[in-house]
């Protein structure tokens, strides 16, 4: 418990400090942005903004994933509405192919909210972090990673989850739910999930 505090204190400095240096970071994309790789679009929380995801943008791009995007949406918007506003993103993005979907806590739901409609084959990967759930939902595709010390979105009780609820579900312990911003071990999962579901592959997401 203290070293999930601990972490989750760490974590908040982090975001605190990732504002200043998003600003930086805004006015270099058009440097660091590219089309090379597949497109992959990056939802913040609830009250959050894209500088809360400026870590694993990073470590994404050092992964070979240019062509990245940050959906930001209006704090007191509906999820539907803001699942709108995704999919007419992706749709841009995805041109003839697919979009690789991540989201931590709402934008996993906004970013789940897509998937559920979307086309076949525009969804190619969906990671949620620390996101909302229902144990009836229907996400088969989703690979959900939780933290075992998070007091707002506590991890599934798997055995309570309906066929097909998710595809696979991570928790990460002595992790809260600021915390999965900054795990190695997410972004390991991510990129393994990320390289996993290329175009070609005859894995989709949705």
């Amino acid at each position: 418990m203290r070293t999930t505090f601990i972490n989750e204190l760490a974590a908040a400095g982090l975001l605190l400090g990732s504002y200043p240096i998003d600003w930086i970071v805004q006015k270099s994309e058009p440097y660091l942005c590219g089309t090379s790789s597949e497109p992959v679009i990056l939802t913040h929380g609830f009250s959050g903004s894209r500088s809360n995801l400026l870590a694993l943008a990073a470590y994404l791009r050092l992964a070979g994933y240019d062509n990245l995007s940050f959906l930001e949406y209006p704090q007191w918007q509906s999820v539907a509405d803001s699942a709108g506003l995704l999919a007419l993103m992706a749709e841009r993005k995805a041109r003839d192919g697919g979009v690789h979907l991540i989201g931590h806590s709402l934008g996993g739901l906004i970013s789940r909210r897509f998937a559920a409609i979307a086309r076949p084959g525009l969804v190619r990967s969906l990671i949620t972090l620390g996101s909302p759930y229902s144990y009836a939902q229907t996400s088969p595709g989703e690979v959900a990673i939780f933290g075992a010390g998070d007091p707002l979105i506590p991890p599934p009780i798997e055995e309570m989850l309906g066929h097909g609820a998710f595809g696979r579900v991570v928790t990460l312990g002595n992790t809260g739910h600021l915390a999965l911003l900054y795990h190695p071990e997410v972004f390991r999962i991510v990129g393994a999930e990320l390289r996993a579901n290329r175009i070609g592959d005859n894995q989709a997401a949705a």
